[in-house]
């Protein structure tokens, strides 16, 4: 006899809930292997589920809402993992999984994502544009304001770009300053 749908999709929730547990136990250090025996099983419960005919429609988005929810987590396993394994994420000496430090950019020449100098002549070129085009009064405030954005806008590019060198090129395109972030 066909099992019934809604305690079909009652024991692919309360597995899919088990299975994250035990991923949240693995990356918190307690738990040594990861839990692929049981991951398996989870995805190949979800392959034979979406084989099976299933008649109601409400049924029908409750077992593909908990499939999308188990790729989601498989894809954020997969990705902690291999960030586990590359050395992006690593753990801690209770066994937690923690981001790195910020050594992982090499060498020591490149901890900061933008030489000071280099923000400095941006800032002067970009107030000088700003000038040009008549808006900014040139007062000093100015420039320090403009090399502090700069600098935190050359962090952030620098993160999102993998702990990359920024160069700035300032231009003026259009009658406005423009600001275009190059990752070296």
């Amino acid at each position: 006899m066909a099992e019934d749908p809604k305690e079909m999709l009652d024991r692919l929730e309360q597995d899919l809930a088990a299975l994250k547990h035990e991923y949240d136990l693995f990356f918190n250090g307690k738990r040594r292997s990861e839990p692929m025996k049981e991951r398996k099983e989870l995805e190949t419960k979800l392959q034979v589920g979406s084989r099976r005919t299933i008649v109601a429609n409400a049924d029908k988005l409750r077992f593909n809402n908990l499939a999308g929810r188990f790729w989601t987590f498989a894809n954020l396993w997969a990705r902690t993992v291999r960030d586990l394994e590359e050395g992006r994420l690593q753990r801690d000496s209770g066994g937690i999984v923690m981001r790195g430090s910020g050594d992982r950019r090499g060498s020591g020449d490149r901890k900061d994502p933008v030489e000071r100098e280099h923000v400095d002549r941006a800032a002067e070129a970009l107030a000088e544009a700003r000038r040009t085009c008549g808006l900014g009064s040139g007062d000093p405030s100015d420039i320090r304001s403009l090399r502090d954005t700069l600098y935190a806008r050359a962090l952030e590019i620098s993160a999102s770009g993998g702990g990359k060198k920024v160069e700035f090129v300032v231009s003026v395109e259009g009658g406005k300053p423009k600001v275009k972030a190059v990752l070296r």
